[in-house]
């Protein structure tokens, strides 16, 4: 009893102090203005919406085009979080991203507890491990990704498979489905892995294949119905990003398999003609195994569970998919921490401890390091110190703008730099170029001008400050706004 007493004193602690560490990487870079249009622009304007009955619409894209929301990315579970966006504003996702990181967290110690079934310390000691993975503070230092919610559900999925508690694994699943659209794939092979790995005809037929069936049944209405017909086109546009290696989606897969050659591009060579993108992959490919990857060799089933996540990150001929940035590699997370612990649980139990131990070890240290040092491309490492004085400054004066940008609340329509986007209220907000209907244009002159050039933004600026269409009601260092004067719009 006071074992188990220790053990969730312990559990408590390593999760609050997490927590104060995710906040202070996540919420500290929202409140300086370091969140962006895409993508928790984009979420906070389909929740607010459905918070307010509308139309969830998406308008932030750089066509500057209304979209409905779930045609960029099929993401419902949102929704779920409408009524908290009363309470916690446009830092609503921010906060539910990191509270099911902990979640996630939560699984993790008690499928280790099950695994491990009297040991009490190696499942604090792998809750420590999953916590300090790379791919969870690349997520958090770039906005907010409906992907973390559905990865931090895997550990859960596993916990009840073992315990042969099916309908709560059910559950799980279809939760994981409405998260974002390439996650039925993803759980279609998890699902296959675990069928075949502790196969029983029973439980093939009442659960592995029902299971099997809604995933790769949901993808497909998902991502080759649904999505097309909400952007009304006949192929989902996600598709582009592969269509580098065929036509069809279909030809992309055969040329992969048919050519060993493709495949080892794929996972391992820059496609790119640029040379600034060398070895972006290598790094990518060495922190998956200083973290617990090199597990993957003796649990070959965690490939296999991989493979859609591998051939999703690597087949875009674009580098910002392949390093370790941002949040594309926070699906790794949960299964380097699930090989782990059923690898560690195999061992003699003298020798569990202290393997688990040195693997944590070496993952935080990959990690910090990777903090200060990283191939990958577009890394501001700012974001991510959350030890660092100066992730706390900012060239910003944060009180004078929020207060200034309260000139647009109730506005139906407005147009802003990519930095103010999230912090705005508008039902409709288009990313600066774009203006359109907008009642308000707001712009930090001193942000990162994308997608114009600095010359051409200042340019912009002059051509707005001599329009007979709009006039400066507020200016200074930080922050530009104009209103319009007329209702006919600027095309």
């Amino acid at each position: 009893m006071h074992r188990n007493r220790k053990q969730i004193y312990w559990f408590v602690v390593v999760l609050t102090v997490f927590f104060i560490v995710f906040c202070s990487i996540s919420l500290v870079n929202h409140y300086l203005f370091r969140t962006y249009a895409l993508d928790l622009g984009m979420f906070n304007q389909a929740l607010r919406n459905a918070a307010q009955l509308q139309k969830p619409t998406f308008t932030l894209g750089i066509a500057g085009e209304e979209i409905p929301f779930l045609a960029t990315h099929f993401s419902p579970i949102i929704f779920l979080f409408a009524p908290l966006y009363f309470i916690f504003g446009n830092y609503t996702l921010l906060i539910v991203q990191i509270v099911a990181i902990l979640f996630g967290g939560a699984g993790i110690f008690l499928y280790s507890k099950h695994r491990m079934n009297s040991d009490s310390v190696t499942p604090i000691v792998a809750l420590i491990h999953f916590l300090s993975i790379w791919g969870i503070y690349s997520a958090l230092t770039y906005d907010f990704h409906s992907n973390v919610l559905g990865a931090m559900l895997i550990p859960w999925l596993f916990l009840f498979y073992e315990r042969k508690q099916f309908k709560h694994a059910f559950i799980v699943v279809i939760l994981a489905v409405l998260t974002i659209e390439n996650m039925a794939i993803w759980l279609a092979f998890v699902i296959a892995a675990l069928a075949i790995s502790s196969y029983n005809r029973k439980k093939l037929v009442q659960v592995d294949i029902p299971l099997f069936a809604f995933c790769v049944l949901s993808a497909i209405i998902i991502i080759w119905v649904a999505m097309p017909l909400l952007q009304s086109t006949s192929t989902n546009m996600q598709f582009e990003r592969y269509l580098w290696l065929g036509e069809t989606p279909m030809q992309v897969v055969l040329n992969l398999i048919l050519s060993p050659i493709n495949l080892f591009k794929v996972l391992f060579v820059n496609t790119t003609s640029d040379v600034a993108y060398n070895y972006i992959k290598l790094e990518f490919h060495i922190m998956v195994l200083v973290s617990g990857g090199i597990l993957f060799l003796l649990r070959p089933r965690f490939l296999f569970m991989l493979i859609p996540i591998y051939l999703l990150k690597m087949i875009p001929n674009d580098y910002n998919f392949w390093g370790i940035n941002n949040q594309y590699s926070i699906e790794f997370v949960p299964m380097l921490s699930i090989a782990a612990i059923s690898t560690i649980s195999e061992l003699k139990i003298n020798y569990r401890l202290p393997f688990a131990i040195a693997l944590a070890i070496v993952t935080a240290a990959a990690t910090a390091f990777t903090m200060e040092n990283r191939v990958s491309k577009w890394y501001d490492g700012i974001n991510t110190r959350f030890y660092s004085k100066q992730h706390y400054q900012t060239e910003f004066d944060i009180k004078r703008i929020n207060e200034a940008i309260r000139i647009t609340d109730g506005s139906k329509t407005v147009s802003a730099s990519s930095r103010l986007a999230p912090h705005l209220n508008a039902r409709k907000i288009y990313s600066y170029p774009f203006v359109k209907d907008a009642e308000y244009i707001l712009l930090l002159p001193k942000s990162n001008t994308w997608p114009l050039s600095a010359d051409d933004f200042k340019k912009s600026i002059d051509t707005l400050s001599q329009s007979q269409h709009f006039t400066k009601v507020y200016s200074d260092n930080d922050l530009l706004i104009f209103k319009r004067n007329e209702r006919k719009a600027i095309r």
